[in-house]
């Protein structure tokens, strides 16, 4: 049978794996974010009153790219999870079709 959607569970493996590593990779890859090597001191005291800005919007960032990773892992798993519920399925219905063919449906 030609045509019709079809799901390839093994490129779905493939993306859930490549999402799922880029999402433990970040934290590894951004050492710099969490502990910024800037302090209040870092800014001076002409511009010392921004020192707080910069700080508050290091660690939104930081809240960012940790939901981000989350995300990109719930992504990942669920990816994961569909594949592998599309190749059981597969499985499932190509032995239906292949029990009605021998008529012990």
């Amino acid at each position: 049978m030609s045509g019709g959607y079809t799901a390839s569970t093994d490129a779905m493996k493939t993306a859930s794996k490549s999402i799922t590593q880029l999402a433990e990779d970040l934290p590894d890859k951004n050492p710099d974010l969490q502990n910024s090597p800037i302090t209040a001191e870092g800014f001076g005291r002409a511009h010392g009153a921004h020192a707080q800005k910069y700080t508050d919007g290091v660690q939104k960032l930081v809240a960012a790219v940790t939901g981000y990773g989350t995300t990109l892992n719930s992504l990942g798993a669920n990816i994961g999870t569909s594949g592998s519920m599309y190749g059981d399925n597969e499985s499932s219905q190509s032995g239906a079709i292949l029990n009605t063919d021998q008529g012990t449906l």
